[in-house]
């Protein structure tokens, strides 16, 4: 008998002592105050594919890198849309289809990482530069994607424009000369796709829904899209020119040829 209470008195004491360190949650939801708000600053933001920016700028060319642009090419979150323990993100797949994943603040399987639909989202922080990272399982193998941040908070609820403008500032922006007679013009490409000093153009937009298959088979820019007087062109970055040339089908719509050289710009040092 004395025994049996020395085990309830034991027992009544480990319960006590347990019942003093409360959970966080008594689901598994991060429900802490001050992590909760750490990690909603840690993954708020407009992110892009690091490796499909990489080699754009790379290879001065949005088709060279198609490769890469499969699968989630950008993630946009704006953690004050978080509601309770969870929230809906916006992500772009194969940089034209939206759509959207859930975000959960449940710890993923791997260390610094949170649920995100069927996978995991983490980051790493380094020199106090931060990449998301997602993890994701296909076929018993694990892959793993960083994603660099664009914006803080996205101009736009479509990732787009963020696709659009990351693009821009590793392929385009800065300024260039013109040749024009006798002297030169400086002309300049901005990272929002403004065009200063082309007589007769606004704005400029990098074909960025690019896929090798029909009409697909170079690189293309179009000036003042959406207007009476848009035009579209190849582009060929070699060295610091950026060659515009006028661009048709072949005869069998199959293909765009390019033609006549329309503008050659010598980047400015």
């Amino acid at each position: 008998m004395r025994n049996t209470a020395l085990l309830l008195l034991a027992a009544i004491i480990l319960a006590s002592c347990g019942g003093g360190k409360a959970p966080s949650s008594t689901n598994g939801a991060i429900s802490t105050p001050s992590l909760k708000a750490k990690l909603s600053s840690v993954y708020q933001g407009v992110w892009i594919k690091s490796d499909y920016i990489d080699k754009v700028a790379r290879t001065k060319s949005v088709l060279a890198s198609v490769d890469l642009v499969t699968g989630m090419s950008g993630i946009n979150i704006d953690t004050n849309l978080l509601r309770g323990d969870s929230m809906l993100v916006n992500v772009s797949w194969d940089n034209h289809n939206n759509g959207e994943v859930s975000l959960k603040f449940y710890p993923g399987k791997k260390p610094n990482t949170l649920q995100f639909g069927e996978d995991e989202l983490g980051y790493s922080i380094v020199n106090g530069d931060t990449t998301l990272l997602l993890y994701q399982v296909y076929k018993g193998v694990l892959y793993k994607t960083p994603y660099r941040k664009v914006f803080e908070t996205s101009p736009e609820e479509n990732l787009s424009y963020a696709i659009n403008y990351a693009i821009n500032k590793a392929l385009l922006t800065g300024d260039y000369l013109l040749k024009t007679g006798e002297k030169n013009e400086k002309v300049t490409f901005t990272p929002e796709g403004k065009v200063v000093g082309l007589p007769g153009v606004k704005s400029f937009q990098v074909d960025t829904d690019m896929k090798y298959g029909t009409m697909q088979n170079v690189d293309q820019l179009t000036f003042d899209s959406f207007t009476s007087h848009e035009q579209t062109f190849a582009y060929v970055i070699k060295d610091n020119t950026l060659s515009l040339f006028e661009v048709k089908p072949n005869s069998k719509q199959t293909l765009l040829t390019m033609g006549k050289l329309k503008y050659s710009l010598v980047r400015a040092k």
